[in-house]
């Protein structure tokens, strides 16, 4: 039997044989939330303002505890929509955690893909930032695309890039993005990766759709930028072909 270590943190569940169950104390504040006893002497506004903040961030820890029977229940007493004082929504939490089950569970309940949080990121994006490629895979099956300015969405895969981030680059290429986005120079992915002089990652974005024919303020492309004869193999014959067509 496994159990959260402190006792102050009853939101963990605990697991017996994969089954999640919960401790008495658990249960009894999550009655009396439920109960709404709480709130009895309370103007409506206030009652209303409590439950909107409170309920949410229960639904959020419930979806990280994957506890669809606790989350179904304060379900019922709010959209499955809510948000926490952060505007992040349960399926925020799934989205970031990676739990597919979950995220087909709320998609079902109608929860909107394009919610965005305070600080502007939908469950697209936080699944993408934390490398769930299965689940930018699974959105990107139902429709749900990444809403974001191309120049931002750009300048992330090239710090990904930088960062000789793959798995964050491959997450981005799964959510249907434009592997040609440009940057505020108007520079791409491509054009970083061969300034790096990174043939591993020039070759996996040319899997991805990237192009290597994208000019930037300068009139530069990423071929035009290839430092050695390594580089220009992987652009052929396609590219030098199409290049000099041009």
């Amino acid at each position: 039997m496994l159990r959260a270590k402190g006792d102050d943190d009853i939101f963990r569940p605990i697991i017996i044989d994969g089954v999640v169950v919960r401790d008495k104390k658990f249960l009894q504040r999550l009655g009396k939330v439920l109960r709404l006893r709480w709130l009895h002497g309370k103007s409506v506004e206030i009652r209303k303002s409590l439950i909107d903040r409170i309920i949410p961030s229960f639904a959020c820890r419930a979806v990280e505890n994957n506890d669809f029977i606790s989350l179904s229940v304060l379900l019922e007493k709010m959209d499955a929509s809510c948000e926490t004082y952060d505007k992040f929504t349960p399926l925020h939490t799934a989205c970031e955690l990676g739990n597919l089950e979950m995220i087909n569970f709320l998609l079902s309940k109608g929860v909107s893909p394009y919610h965005k949080d305070r600080f502007g990121n939908c469950p697209m994006y936080m699944a993408i930032k934390n490398r769930q490629c299965h689940a930018v895979k699974l959105l990107s099956l139902e429709g749900v695309t990444v809403k974001l300015q191309t120049v931002r969405i750009a300048m992330e895969m090239i710090q990904a890039l930088q960062n000789r981030d793959y798995p964050l680059l491959r997450a981005w290429f799964l959510s249907g993005v434009d592997m040609n986005a440009k940057d505020y120079n108007e520079r791409t992915v491509m054009h970083e990766a061969v300034y790096l002089g990174d043939t591993s990652m020039i070759g996996r974005l040319l899997e991805y759709g990237a192009t290597p024919l994208v000019r930037d303020v300068w009139g530069q492309t990423a071929m035009d930028n290839a430092q050695n004869d390594t580089m220009m193999a992987l652009f052929e014959p396609f590219f030098a072909m199409h290049l000099s067509a041009v």
